[in-house]
């Protein structure tokens, strides 16, 4: 039961930002075009893909210079999507293949790690933030491989995902507080209050999926900027002193990026799973 939970969340999480990000990647590239589109864009490996379609039917958004977003978007959406359906398409008691070994393990190590964040009351939720974690983890390690671009790295991905997530949190607020509940938790205490606290309380709940989004977005391009910098100064030692370096120069970036990949999901998730919290207790009062 909790396996199927588990993938219906991460389904929906997929579809839910993948659309964020498709539309809002679509109008971008119509601003670039309309501007002239005086960029110096990085291309992927997939880039090919987008030329064998017709125009427009993939966007490709110019501002940060990943025209590719969309694209290795759908690359993380797809291998995510074979990996749970080869690894739960046989699911038996006793695992007898390594497959689902290792996917009963991810997912049961995410759903106790969150449930015990969320508390037992909403072990039911933890799917839900589990699914965010592998999402946003795969998107920031797509970046570390030559020739693909890290999705996280665009802020059209992370407000995408920012707006995601605290989404679901205020349907997670609906149901288990009823809509009453839900309305009287912005209008606050005293009642007298409530013009006031209600409007705070709603632009409290954008700058949440705000902060998410620039947060993610900030680690992950400075990340990139700065391993894009090793390379150039590899190169240009190469061209200047014609010499080979003994170690390319952003292999140690590459490690780091590994590490802060895997900490940027655990912080997104984990506040998302705070968010969860702040509306469990605020029901359990009532």
């Amino acid at each position: 039961m909790k396996k199927s939970v588990f993938l219906i969340m991460l389904f929906v999480i997929l579809a839910a930002t993948f659309t964020a990000n498709y539309s809002i990647a679509a109008g971008e590239t119509d601003d670039v075009e309309h501007n002239g589109g005086e960029e110096h864009p990085h291309y992927s490996l997939l880039h090919f893909i987008a030329k064998l379609l017709p125009d427009g039917w993939i966007p490709q958004p110019m501002r940060w210079k990943q025209p590719d977003l969309v694209l290795n978007t759908y690359l993380v959406i797809l291998c995510l999507t074979v990996f749970t359906f080869l690894g739960s398409r046989k699911l038996q008691l006793i695992p007898m293949s390594n497959l689902q070994s290792l996917f009963e393990l991810v997912v049961e190590s995410l759903n106790n790690f969150f449930t015990g964040v969320i508390g037992a009351h909403g072990a039911k939720y933890a799917p839900y933030v589990s699914s965010i974690f592998i999402f946003i983890l795969c998107l920031n390690l797509l970046g570390l491989i030559p020739g693909f671009q890290g999705p996280t790295a665009d802020l059209n991905t992370t407000i995408a995902l920012g707006f995601t997530a605290v989404l679901g949190v205020q349907i997670i607020a609906i149901k288990e507080n009823g809509f009453i509940g839900y309305i009287k938790h912005f209008m606050g205490a005293p009642i007298w209050l409530a013009p006031l606290q209600f409007p705070l309380h709603v632009v409290g709940e954008i700058s949440r999926a705000l902060s998410l989004s620039i947060r993610l977005f900030g680690n992950i391009f400075g990340e990139e900027t700065v391993m894009l910098q090793l390379v150039t100064m590899s190169a240009g030692l190469l061209l200047i002193a014609g010499k080979i370096p003994w170690m390319p120069g952003q292999l140690p970036m590459l490690f780091l990026g590994l590490l802060f990949g895997l900490i940027q999901a655990l912080v997104f998730s984990m506040l998302t799973a705070i968010y969860i919290v702040t509306f469990l207790e605020h029901g359990e009062e009532h």
